[in-house]
């Protein structure tokens, strides 16, 4: 084996399922591969910084892109000041994810030059899946931060070298190159995933960065380049549903698909029916002993808080260790309570014997396991204040995330007060692809009642809950616009997408200001410490944080990159 590579708990046989969980691997210069079976550890090099928590474990997922208008940080004391907006350069997250993303970058560049020294076909499989992930990466770079430096050959310095920044359109089109020229030779199976990307993937993806590229926020775009921006989302998004390969989770009498989903996630089960979830960030374990190793804190610092201070020996205990640190925003209860819903629903809710949004019965739950429920009992599911779960309105805007849940009875292990989890994260859904192509079409051609009826009505169907008809209500662009945008809030929140989604739209600044005023409603429990913090966010946003800074620490080892502009 021509190989300079490290393993940890390495074996051939890890490579019989679709997740590279079962490795560490650290791929080096100087490595050639003799069999597909050696190519797959440098392969799982590259994927690996998915699995860090610097990455989709906590600090990009949950710190950087979490805090948006319909989830915010939910303390008002601490150290991880960028979950406020009040981050800077020098801010340890910051670094650290940057510095996560750019080693899955120098990885794929050192595998791909591997293979190319390799005596495999230019256009093998395992290579076309690296030079997409590295081009995946790019994309959350110039999301993130705007123009940073394009590296395309190994190092063994890769952060060390001088390198100038290149505009943040000319990343975003470098990466949709690059990403079409992967899928000629994709995987079409989906045997693969969703823990890793094969074709179906990859078609997603681009509508995604086409959506991005269409935004508001891009400089050195007009109205002609967003229109054929907008026409390519419609042809990958399209393609995904033509496929008929993914579908959404319709459910059954057990369950309700939406919920399903996310508990196939806490459970670390991979979805094999409908393949709605299309890709997502695989996390083993609890670090319980040392083959049961995660790097992701999904359900420990984003959950429902479950923090008891008498340990966790109790064998009826119903959820693990969770800080729940992330709240629905009273925005959020507004969107699945009154907006977009019937009459008829709006009535039953005034009437208390509400018609709940699916999603919003397992988003935003009327309970966590802090604190004590209205008898004063401290073990089992707690409603908020104190109050009683009669009425279904209290504590609107101070309910936990429950989308990532630890509940014992979903997570399938009882009794683990470790910050590290096994739940999976989602990257890409088939609910997302229904959702950009609605989006994407109605800017390109207007509002159509069969998009309409294809992509919206189904999402809303299966959340339960009725829909007024296309005509006269959305049958404008300005209409239907405003309800993709509110589905993909109700649909979408707490997945690292909908600051993305306010960034592209050009409101990201004045919708985030909006926090001041709702803390101030009756509506919200305003005197209470979720409040405060939600209007430290709402002071502290500012045009700036549309991008994030270049990290200190990179401006001086690379003396040719600038700061961004504001920061």
């Amino acid at each position: 084996m021509n190989m300079k590579i490290y393993i940890l708990a390495a074996s051939l046989t890890a490579f019989a399922s679709c997740s590279f969980l079962d490795v560490e691997p650290t791929v080096m210069t100087g490595t050639t591969y003799a069999s597909e079976e050696e190519a797959l550890y440098g392969l799982a090099g590259v994927y690996g910084v998915i699995n860090n928590e610097a990455f989709y474990g906590n600090y990009y997922s949950q710190m950087l892109s979490n805090v948006d208008d319909l989830c915010y940080y939910n303390r008002t004391s601490g150290n991880n000041f960028s979950v406020w907006y009040q981050h800077n350069a020098s801010s340890s997250e910051i670094y650290e994810a940057w510095t996560e993303i750019y080693q899955g970058i120098g990885n794929a560049n050192t595998f791909m030059e591997a293979m190319e020294n390799s005596e495999f076909d230019p256009g093998h499989k395992l290579y076309s899946e690296a030079r997409f992930l590295r081009a995946y990466y790019y994309f959350i770079l110039a999301q993130a931060w705007g123009d940073v430096p394009l590296r395309l050959t190994s190092t063994t310095s890769p952060y060390y070298v001088q390198c100038e920044a290149t505009p943040q359109l000319q990343i975003l089109q470098w990466v949709v190159s690059e990403m079409e020229a992967c899928l000629d030779h994709a995987e079409e199976s989906l045997a693969n995933a969703p823990s890793r990307v094969v074709k179906t993937t990859m078609w997603g993806i681009l509508a995604r960065v086409y959506l991005f590229m269409a935004g508001e926020s891009i400089t050195g775009t007009d109205d002609a380049m967003k229109k054929e921006y907008y026409g390519k989302v419609v042809e990958y998004a399209g393609k995904v549903m033509g496929s008929g390969k993914h579908r959404l989770n319709l459910g059954d009498a057990t369950n309700d698909g939406y919920s399903q989903m996310f508990i196939n996630m806490i459970a670390d089960v991979y979805d094999t029916e409908y393949y709605e979830s299309m890709w997502e960030a695989d996390f083993k374990g609890n670090r319980s002993s040392s083959d049961n190793w995660s790097n992701g804190r999904i359900g420990n610092v984003i959950g429902l808080q479950c923090q008891l201070t008498d340990g966790f020996s109790d064998p009826d205990l119903e959820c693990n260790f969770s800080y729940g640190q992330y709240n629905g925003s009273l925005k959020l209860w507004n969107l699945y309570w009154t907006e977009d819903r019937t009459d008829a629903e709006i009535r039953l809710a005034d009437d208390d014997d509400p018609h709940w949004d699916r999603r919003q019965a397992w988003n935003m739950c009327p309970y966590n396991y802090q604190g004590k429920d209205s008898e004063g009992i401290e073990r089992g599911r707690k409603t908020y204040y104190g109050k009683t779960a009669d009425d279904p309105t209290d504590s609107k805007a101070v309910r936990n995330c429950g989308k990532y849940r630890r509940e014992t009875r979903y997570e399938g292990i009882r009794g683990s007060s470790n910050g590290y989890t096994p739940l999976n994260y989602p990257i890409l859904r088939y609910a997302d692809i229904l959702l950009m192509y609605a989006e994407a079409y109605n800017e390109c051609n207007g509002p159509d009642s069969e998009v309409f009826e294809n992509c919206i009505l189904p999402i809303r169907d299966r959340a339960g809950i009725s829909t007024r008809p296309f005509d006269g209500n959305y049958d404008t662009k300005e209409t239907f616009r405003q309800l993709v945008r509110n589905e993909r809030g109700r649909e979408l929140v707490f997945e690292s997408l909908r600051k993305y989604d306010l960034i592209r739209w050009g409101i990201f600044v004045e919708e985030m200001k909006k926090y001041t005023e709702d803390t101030y409603s009756g509506e919200w429990a305003s005197g209470s410490t979720e409040a405060a913090a939600a209007r430290i966010i709402a002071a502290s946003v500012q045009p700036r944080h549309i991008l994030l800074p270049i990290p200190n620490i990179e401006l001086g080892v690379n003396e040719a990159l600038r700061q961004n502009p504001l920061w």
